[in-house]
């Protein structure tokens, strides 16, 4: 059969040639309402920031082989290799302050209902002067688990949680702080058999990020770009 009977073909079959899809629509039926009490929560932060604080928090998890894609190497050599060494996972738990763009971030092997909770923890330490500290994040279970909610209670802490819609990466800007990690060192990393040193330059490269600033606000959608 001829490539054009082949069309004809596919046509009356009503057969389309399509593009797999790379994300799709929250199937949360309280999309809207989990939204809405987000904006409500970052508009307190922004009328009374000494007060109210607003964080997105998400995890993410790195390897000791590197990410295959592309990246600027010196000309004529050749690419990092993905294989070949023993892989090696290390999770890391983050939040960016949507007022100053400051990034706060713990390594840990993995993060259980246990290390969940003392993270948590960890950044309400951060925000002494604060009243009260808004986290927007998914549904994974770990982070609305009997443990982690049982044991702020008892301290009277002052972080508040916010669920954010179910399947919907894209409300969650701490994200694309993951991707600027993957682009700028996990890409093509030459660290595939030195972990030591992965580790600690994860490290540093958060550390640099500690302090927030305008262009990371920018870069990750927080901040409106002005001309």
């Amino acid at each position: 059969m001829s490539l054009p009977g082949v069309c004809q073909l596919l046509k009356r079959l009503n057969v389309r040639y399509k593009r797999g899809r790379a994300h799709v629509h929250s199937p949360d039926p309280l999309y809207d309402r989990k939204m809405a009490d987000i904006t409500n929560a970052r508009l307190l932060a922004q009328s009374a920031p000494k007060e109210v604080v607003f964080l997105y928090e998400d995890e993410f998890t790195f390897f000791s082989r590197p990410l295959v894609g592309r990246c600027y190497q010196p000309a004529g050599g050749k690419g990092a290799k993905a294989t070949g060494s023993a892989l090696v996972t290390r999770r890391l738990a983050g939040c960016v302050d949507v007022a100053s763009g400051a990034v706060i971030v713990r390594q840990r092997d993995r993060f259980n209902v246990k290390e969940m909770y003392r993270f948590f923890y960890f950044v309400e330490k951060q925000y002494a002067d604060a009243d009260v500290i808004y986290i927007a994040l998914d549904n994974w279970p770990v982070h609305f688990h009997g443990y982690v909610r049982d044991h702020l209670a008892a301290r009277n802490s002052r972080i508040r949680l916010l669920p954010l819609p179910t399947y919907a990466p894209w409300t969650n800007p701490m994200e694309k702080v993951w991707l600027k990690l993957s682009r700028e060192l996990l890409t093509q990393h030459p660290y595939g058999t030195c972990w030591p040193e992965l580790k600690a330059l994860i490290t540093r490269w958060f550390d640099e990020l500690r302090e927030g600033s305008a262009e990371l606000l920018h870069e990750i959608g927080l901040l409106p770009l002005v001309d």
